[in-house]
């Protein structure tokens, strides 16, 4: 795992927006691609490429 990827990750997780899952047939790996302006581009189980905005504050 990349360290930008481990640090988001942790991020999360400190935040409460995700928890670790040790053992379940529902759980598959998550490739996570950052973009420029902010946009992260992840697959889902149809292997689609899905652009999501993540709100990190507020103006």
């Amino acid at each position: 795992m990349s360290e930008v990827v481990r640090k988001e990750v942790n991020k999360r997780m400190a935040a409460g927006m995700i928890y670790p899952i040790s053992d379940s047939p529902w759980v598959s790996p998550v490739p996570v691609v950052p973009k420029k302006g902010g946009i992260t581009v992840m697959k889902n189980e149809k292997n689609e490429l899905i652009p999501t905005r993540n709100v990190t504050g507020w103006r």
